[in-house]
């Protein structure tokens, strides 16, 4: 009798869903919402409201393009962080 292999799909099809809200939960600043609903608008997609990027955010609904949309502001929010990081950091090696 031939050995059954475990069929993984599925925890492949939702691991980069796992890393996004782990990416998120470290870099998505506190005044995330208009940011998001910004970034929406300039893709081009309708305006959601505040209570669905929330809910997508808190993991209660799920849809790609919002989720993305968090991915962005996180990003850019991790990027501002370090550049802030950097330019003080050479402020306080320039004063010594």
């Amino acid at each position: 009798m031939s050995k059954l292999v475990k069929n993984n799909k599925e925890d492949e099809a939702h691991s980069h869903n796992v890393q996004a809200y782990n990416f998120i939960d470290e870099h998505l600043p506190y005044t995330y919402v208009e940011p998001t609903i910004q970034c929406l608008i300039r893709k081009g997609y309708p305006a959601p409201s505040k209570t669905l990027v929330r809910n997508v955010r808190n993991k209660i609904i799920f849809r790609n393009d919002i989720l993305l949309a968090l991915v962005e502001v996180a990003n850019e929010n991790k990027e501002a962080v370090e550049k802030i990081k950097l330019l003080t950091s050479q402020k306080n090696n320039d004063e010594c």
